[in-house]
């Protein structure tokens, strides 16, 4: 999944999925809480595998448990209406502060929603150029390639 769109929320917090992420998420998905202030959205084979990673774990570890807790305690399995809208579990809208305006952005396998206030403040910081450069050169020490 790729690319950026723009949504609006409606007085019945349903929000309408772009059709290009529709047609790869399909007629049944899940959202889940994730991090920076998003909502992660992911095919149930997507989320069979961060299950399964997550299973793999040691639950004597208590920092596992409690993101296994955070993440699973915060996902709902959800399906479009004919006009491809969703509704938005309240519990997760609030914990992003979604208030009106959306942003889904494709983020390869995934899909993440943010407010778009939100996703404005967090891009607008790589709108300098030394700023995305720093973050290459720190992924390359890091060992990450592309």
């Amino acid at each position: 999944m790729f690319g950026k769109y723009y949504r609006q929320i409606d007085d019945k917090n349903r929000v309408v999925v772009p059709a290009k992420l529709l047609q790869e998420l399909g007629h049944e998905f899940y959202i889940t809480k994730g991090f920076d202030k998003s909502l992660v959205f992911r095919t149930p084979a997507e989320f069979e595998k961060l299950k399964n990673k997550l299973e793999e774990n040691n639950s004597l570890n208590k920092d596992f448990r409690n993101l296994s807790r955070y993440i699973f305690g915060n996902t709902e399995l959800v399906s479009p209406d004919k006009l491809g809208r969703i509704n938005l579990p309240k519990h997760l809208t609030e914990k992003i502060a979604i208030k009106k305006e959306v942003v889904f952005v494709g983020t390869g396998n995934t899909c993440e929603l943010f407010a778009k206030e939100e996703y404005d403040l967090a891009e607008s910081f790589y709108d300098d150029e030394n700023n995305i450069d720093d973050l290459a050169q720190k992924l390359f020490e890091q060992g990450v390639k592309l």
